[in-house]
Formats: structure tokens, sequence, C-alpha cells
């Protein structure tokens, strides 16, 4: 999946590539339906992600946070809703950048494909997209529960022993030392992400946005 491609897939889903098909959800204030992409992310790159925030923008879809009716799914889904002047954005994004969704240069990106670079004048909003991205991702997966990976981990090393017939002391030693490496390291990066995400909170009050909104 490409930056490229993804934006293909929101503006197809949300009927902006003239296509009958969209994601409409309750109706807004003045009338209109409001209108929404949700996406998990497709890469293990969350700047690769704000990247997609930056261009998306541009089109008339911001960035909005966890998708608040998939917050139990157990796996981040993330919203993208259509602002009110989203035709004018779109519509002067295509005329500066016509070629952009059939393999020419994205907005505030290199004109090299791979790999994609951000140019220096996008370069602070996408810093803040990533940081408001990582907030609600690490918030996500700090939400789930250790428990079942407390169970979890030590059956799954005795039912290998068992099935391998490997249950007396010395395979019950590297057992216990496997499923404790794990679970350390299970912990720390949940300490890790307690702290990126402080960080990320950090950089975003310096710079006057209060975010989960």
């Amino acid at each position: 999946m490409t930056l490229r491609r993804l934006l293909r897939k929101l503006l197809r889903e949300t009927g902006e590539d003239d296509r009958p098909s969209g994601s409409h959800r309750a109706p807004i204030a003045s009338g209109e339906v409001e209108v929404s992409f949700t996406t998990e992310i497709p890469w293990p790159s969350l700047w690769k992600f704000a990247q997609f925030a930056y261009i998306a923008e541009q089109y008339g879809y911001r960035y909005s946070g966890l998708d608040p009716e998939l917050r139990d799914s157990g796996t981040p889904f993330f919203v993208f809703r259509r602002l009110p002047d989203a035709p004018q954005r779109a519509a002067g994004t295509r005329e500066r950048f016509p070629g952009a969704l059939e393999g020419g240069r994205l907005p505030g990106m290199r004109a090299w494909p791979v790999p994609v670079l951000t140019l220096p004048r996008a370069r602070r909003e996408v810093r803040l997209l990533h940081a408001r991205i990582a907030i609600d991702y690490y918030g996500a997966l700090g939400r789930q529960r250790m428990r079942p990976w407390l169970i979890g981990i030590p059956v799954v090393f005795l039912l290998f022993l068992l099935v391998n017939g490997e249950l007396h002391s010395a395979g019950l030693g590297v057992a216990v030392g496997l499923a404790a490496a794990l679970l350390i390291a299970l912990a720390a990066s949940r300490v890790f992400m307690r702290r990126r995400r402080a960080a990320h909170e950090r950089l975003l009050e310096r710079s006057g946005i209060r975010w989960p909104p």
C-alpha cells in the first residue's frame, strides 16, 4: 500500500473521484451529510501515515483521531473527516498537482516517489500530525489489557513442552527464561510508549495544540 494508493482509496470511498460510493455518517448542523474515511495504519511507520494525513488534508480531509465506533475492535482505526471547504481545497490541489494520483508529485513531498520525503515547508505540519497520530496510537495500545499476555505466554510455552516431550527441569528452565524475557520486553514496550506519548504531548502543548480535542 503506497501513499498514492491509499489516497486513491480515500477519494474513491468518499465519492470524490466522481463515483457514487461514499462513507456517509450522521447529518451535521448544516443539513448536509458528514463524509468520513476510516482506515487502519497500513505501514509500520507512523511518520508515513502522518505524511498521508498531510496529503489527505490538501484534498479536504482532516485527521480526526481514533474512530469512536471501532474503539473496541482491538485494532486502532483512524478517521478522516471532510472539511467544509473540501471542494475548493481539492480543486486547488488538483490544479497544482495534476498528476499526483497517477504517479506525479504529491503535495508537500519530494518529486521522486521512493523514498517519499517531506519538503521543508510541509515538515512542521507533518511533525505535528505525527505527534497527534502517535498519541492516539500509543493510547489505543496502552488500553489493551496485559492479563491475557501474562497468562497466554506461559501457557503457550508449557503446551510446547508437552507436545515435544520436553517437560523436564532443563526444558522448564528454558521455557521460564524465554517467557520471562518476553514479558519483560512487553512491559518495557509499555514504558516506551508512555514516554513517547508524553514527549509528543509536550510538543503539541508548545505548539498551542490540545490533543485529543
